[in-house]
């Protein structure tokens, strides 16, 4: 009996140093919160016991023998962790090692001092809410762990967790019998190694246990090490709930600035820190309350702009990483719909159109091409755009006044099976803005050298001579993108504009019947005209908006329509371009709104730029033809 007593130590004290290493090797037990004797520093402690391993570990009795355990276990049968990214086959076991921690843990064993030896020993209290993992029987809100390795590749892992003989890529990170346990991360005898989490295998600041097992230079994560979460040097104050406050920086929180390994709020799916809806995660940097110094971009109140904004606050569904492309089935705006916040990348510089800039570097795309394609990455920021705005489902069709602002319904619509479709409209070989295509030269003479900011001066944006391309967000932006010389974010967040327009664009009231007399906005011109989107690149009043028939080389009208009648560019100007449009009816990105504008009295609603003559009727009066 005492030889086999002696095995049963030895065998324990061997279990200990392979599974427990480097007890007292950083810092001591006593005084951290694993310590629950009377003496203990921690929420917990004993009423009157002195001892400090008493509480987990016995010489004699133990159950189990190794590690000579004895607390008493907890019996719960746990709901493991499940996403549509998790892709390991083998079942998520929850092994006697781990156990041994859940045992406190899981919160299904009220009293912290009921052990198996000593009976109940009396403490000041059950565990705080704080500690609790795998609560109510349930892991769902946890990192998985206890699947068997090799491990499946899901194209981000560590290709070393998938070989024959798996093993992390940091030695502080082991697999104990090929898998992921409580101790592959916790260090339950030292607490001090890290100084945001106490009984950590190893300090994870930069992020260092989790790239451990998650490679940063694949999938996803490619272009993690240069992303901005990885090396922003912004200060993180303490009121922000992230684990590394000041002196903390942005890249010392790594992963911990967005992801939390246990008790993840709402369904824990990706273990985001803030809810599944994902932008409250954003928010808790990128929001109204600076939790960061230098402070950055404000982008929730963007979000909050009336209703012209990106609907992240109020959509329905939820981003998911693997949902098909292009979006069809539940429309939803997240921000990781545009930014990639694993590969996001500081801006430097100005980027040149249409490359991806910095902020939406690594994001999924679809080809302009097809529209069904998906790059992974998009090299282009339309190509971001078109996940939606593209070949998508459920887009808007009503011919009236919608929630974004007005609803323009074109003449070629009639006869497209997808008028609302950009990347087709974009894709014109007859007339469209370049943004998918480059410029063809000096098409449209109004057009200004350089693109105007939001006070009215030059910018470095380029746009007379071919082979030039613009941006999305040239158009769809910020009303007051610090990118324009405004002082808030850029991208279309949000406007103060409608249908997200960085500048005014004002539309014609519809009349009651197509081709009656209609109200108009006042006509001037500048940053604070109605039709300033459109002065920013083309220049109103000296090309177009004239009364000098000479400078106004192309129609010879508008100052009659847009300054005299009040006209607005939309009534007779699609935006983005004109699917299946000719060079003669549709030229200089003509198209008629029907709403407007009715047909004349034969039933003609065309334009022939050829002829120089409109066949419609408009403000009243009917042109069968008209010359110009």
């Amino acid at each position: 009996m005492k030889k086999n007593a002696c095995v049963v130590l030895v065998s324990g004290a061997l279990w200990l140093t392979a599974v427990l290493p480097a007890l007292g090797q950083s810092s001591s037990i006593s005084g951290s919160r694993h310590d629950l004797s009377i003496n203990g520093q921690g929420p917990v402690k004993a009423a009157t016991e002195n001892q400090v391993c008493v509480f987990c570990h016995a010489p004699h009795g133990a159950s189990p023998a190794v590690p000579l355990w004895n607390h008493t276990l907890s019996q719960s049968i746990y709901t493991p962790y499940n996403s549509s990214t998790f892709v390991q086959t083998s079942p998520q076991m929850v092994s006697q090692r781990s156990k041994l921690c859940l045992s406190c843990h899981d919160g299904s064993i009220a009293e912290l001092g009921q052990t198996v030896n000593n009976g109940l020993i009396a403490t000041t209290g059950p565990m705080p809410s704080t500690g609790l993992v795998g609560k109510n029987s349930s892991l769902s809100s946890d990192h998985p762990f206890g699947f068997q390795m090799p491990a499946v590749d899901d194209g981000e892992i560590s290709l070393s967790l998938a070989a024959p003989q798996p093993k992390t890529n940091d030695p502080a990170v082991k697999l104990y019998n090929n898998a992921i346990e409580c101790v592959t991360c916790h260090e339950p005898h030292d607490p001090g190694r890290d100084t945001a989490f106490e009984f950590m295998v190893r300090s994870n600041n930069n992020g260092a246990i989790c790239i451990a097992c998650h490679d940063p230079s694949r999938g996803i994560l490619a272009g993690w090490n240069s992303g901005a979460h990885a090396i922003a040097s912004n200060r993180v104050s303490v009121p922000s709930g992230l684990p590394y406050t000041d002196p903390g920086m942005v890249l010392t929180n790594a992963c911990s600035s967005c992801h939390v390994g246990h008790n993840a709020p709402g369904t824990g799916i990706r273990l985001l820190r803030g809810a599944e809806d994902a932008y409250s995660t954003c928010a808790n940097c990128h929001g109204s309350v600076a939790n960061v110094t230098p402070a950055l971009p404000d982008l929730i109140s963007d979000l909050n702009k009336k209703v012209y904004s990106h609907p992240i606050l109020s959509s329905t569904g939820l981003h998911d990483p693997v949902e098909a492309l292009p979006v069809t089935a539940a429309r939803h705006s997240a921000c990781q719909d545009c930014h990639n916040p694993h590969t996001s990348q500081i801006p430097q510089g100005t980027p040149v159109p249409p490359a991806v800039g910095g902020s939406q570097t690594g994001t999924s795309g679809i080809a302009a091409a097809d529209g069904v394609t998906v790059l992974k990455p998009a090299a282009n920021q339309f190509e971001i755009c078109f996940k939606c705005h593209g070949n998508s489902n459920n887009k808007p069709q009503s011919a009236g006044f919608a929630l974004f602002g007005p609803t323009p319904y074109r003449n070629s619509y009639n006869v497209l099976p997808d008028p609302y479709n950009v990347r087709l409209e974009m894709q014109s070989t007859a007339t469209r803005h370049n943004v998918t295509q480059p410029s063809r030269g000096n098409v449209s003479p109004s057009l200004r050298p350089a693109m105007l900011d939001l006070n009215g001066n030059a910018t470095a944006k380029l746009l007379r001579g071919a082979g030039l391309f613009l941006y999305c967000t040239d158009c769809h932006n910020s009303d007051s993108a610090r990118g324009m010389a405004g002082l808030g974010p850029n991208g279309p967040h949000g406007s103060n504009n409608f249908h997200l327009l960085e500048r005014r664009y004002s539309y014609d009231t519809p009349p009651a019947v197509a081709g009656s007399a209609t109200s108009g906005p006042a006509y001037n011109s500048g940053v604070t005209g109605p039709y300033a989107l459109c002065d920013k690149c083309h220049d109103l009043d000296n090309t177009l908006v004239t009364q000098s028939a000479t400078q106004d080389t192309v129609f010879h009208q508008h100052y009659l329509h847009v300054s005299t009648v009040g006209t607005s560019c939309s009534t007779c100007h699609a935006s983005h371009g004109v699917q299946n449009g000719t060079t003669i009816s549709n030229r200089h990105l003509v198209d008629f709104d029907k709403t407007i504008v009715g047909a004349d009295d034969k039933g003609r609603l065309y334009i022939d730029t050829s002829a120089q003559s409109c066949y419609l009727t408009c403000h009243g009066v009917v042109h069968n033809p008209k010359t110009y």
